[in-house]
């Protein structure tokens, strides 16, 4: 492979196995196997012309849709570039588990007590297609944290492959809501959610029932993605995708018998949330 510290030098999507010995303090441990795909930059659609970078950015695009985990990595001095909002984009459709790895943090000069959080704040504010994943501050000339991406990627996977039971999930879902109900139009129209359930892992997809899906718009939905993430631990390097249908109040009264809903503790009888009757 050719490698050079010039921007576009990789063109092919590189395999590579790593071996990480068990932990020192575990008795008859294993060894853990990943498989690290180096993968070429990808530029906008409309700037990639037919040729080697075509068939470099979908073998690009293949890698991240076959991954478990997505490692974004930016350099610390440059910040954050439009190439990199393509590829956060790319990762949070996909569905993919993310951790942003910051390299170069060795460069920056003039660091003092702030400068981690101003940088956290910095990449949280530029990235927020990903604002969910952890980011962990590296350097590859020096070795800083480096050994801690292994922990991070093996967080991720749990958090990807996570599963919450129907009555903790609708306990979430109705303290959000009773806090803060969705708003209405000015036609005085209101979504009035009944309750939700998980439904697949890889990532994490909860359904949520509604009378109109149409009146959840964009800001409730992202309210009810950060409560969650709030109140519930192990979604901090996921995504999580909502799936919102619509039901009418007599089909969620008359298929009560839902174990986890919300109105009997988890026992089998579901109720919807008061205002939705």
């Amino acid at each position: 492979a050719i490698v050079s510290d010039m921007a576009g030098t990789t063109r092919d999507s590189i395999d590579a196995i790593m071996e990480r010995p068990p932990p020192k303090d575990v008795v008859n441990g294993t060894s853990t196997l990943y498989r690290f795909v180096d993968t070429a930059g990808i530029r906008r659609k409309g700037k990639v012309q037919f040729g080697p970078e075509f068939f470099m950015v979908n073998r690009a695009l293949r890698a991240i849709r076959r991954s478990d985990v997505a490692l974004l990595i930016l350099d610390a001095t440059a910040g954050v570039a439009e190439q990199d909002r393509i590829l956060a984009q790319k990762i949070s459709d996909d569905g993919r588990a993310c951790v942003i790895i910051v390299n170069k943090w060795d460069a920056v000069i003039d660091k003092d007590e702030t400068t981690y959080s101003k940088s956290v704040k910095y990449f949280r504010e530029e990235l927020p297609q990903v604002r969910w994943a952890p980011i962990l501050f590296t350097s590859a000339e020096t070795g800083q944290r480096v050994g801690k991406i292994y922990g991070a990627v093996d967080e991720a996977i749990k958090a990807h492959r996570k599963r919450i039971s129907t009555a903790v999930l609708n306990e979430v879902l109705r303290d959000a809501v009773l806090w803060q109900p969705p708003p209405a139009r000015r036609n005085g129209a209101q979504a009035k959610i009944y309750y939700c359930n998980q439904v697949s892992t890889r990532p994490p997809t909860v359904v949520v029932f509604a009378n109109d899906p149409t009146l959840v718009n964009d800001n409730y939905r992202r309210y009810i993605d950060r409560k969650f993430r709030e109140s519930l631990e192990g979604f901090e390097a996921t995504p999580i995708r909502w799936i919102y249908r619509g039901r009418r109040v007599r089909d969620v009264m008359r298929n009560r018998k839902m174990n986890g809903d919300p109105g009997d503790g988890g026992m089998g009888t579901s109720f919807p949330y008061p205002h939705a009757l």
